[in-house]
């Protein structure tokens, strides 16, 4: 009997070294374990290259600062008028024209009744530099062939110069002593020098906060 003799664990029969069934009862024998190969020296495959994940680049929206209403200057005989948007990147010259203003008084006078209408109607110059605050830099510049843009890296100064004092009055109301002063002011001016061309506009007293307020956020003032 070798040493290394293999019997049937069912009927004890010595079995040879290919059995896979005992010759003697019948009974299928386990197949030899298949001993695992020798390591090897060389390195595992490297896994497959799968590139970071970009997100698409965002919309580059240009934000709205504030608008200058109401400005104006002379062309030719009449008088051109403007609402300027002013974003980071530009100052858009939207024209206000009397065809404009018309048809915003029209609406207006249609949407206030009667006498809602008249009072509308009667500040619709004043209020229209609105429509810009609800609208993009791009609908402003596209809202007639007349507007048109100056780029903010043209712009040399910014000059803004209150217009003067015309006519001071007082009033006394019932219950008052003391008289209340009261003051009247010229148009201002807006002076805007860029390195292609200087652009001078009559600025309304009543638009001269607005004004200053809106090119001090811009950083132009």
């Amino acid at each position: 009997m070798t040493q290394n003799a293999k019997f049937c664990s069912n009927c004890g029969a010595q079995l040879q070294p290919d059995d896979h069934f005992c010759a003697s009862c019948g009974k299928p024998l386990a197949a030899p374990v298949q001993a695992a190969p020798p390591p090897s020296d060389a390195l595992p495959p490297a896994p497959a290259y799968t590139p970071a994940y970009n997100p698409p680049p965002q919309a580059n929206i240009e934000a709205l600062i504030g608008v200058i209403p109401s400005v104006s200057r002379r062309k030719g005989l009449g008088v051109e008028s403007f609402n300027i948007v002013v974003t980071p990147r530009r100052l858009i010259f939207a024209v206000m024209t009397n065809d404009m203003l018309a048809k915003e008084a029209q609406k207006a006078g249609k949407e206030g009744g009667f006498f809602g209408g008249m009072l509308n109607a009667a500040t619709v110059g004043f209020n229209f530099y609105k429509r810009y605050l609800e609208m993009t830099p791009d609908a402003a510049l596209a809202e007639s062939p007349q507007n048109f843009a100056v780029d903010r890296a043209n712009i040399r100064k910014v000059k803004v110069e209150a217009g003067k004092e015309i006519q001071t009055y007082a009033s006394i109301k019932a219950n008052q002593n003391s008289p209340i002063k009261s003051h009247q002011y010229e148009q201002g001016k807006l002076e805007i020098e860029t390195m292609g061309a200087n652009y001078t506009l009559d600025l309304p007293a009543s638009s001269m906060d607005m004004t200053l307020d809106t090119l001090r956020r811009a950083g132009l003032y």
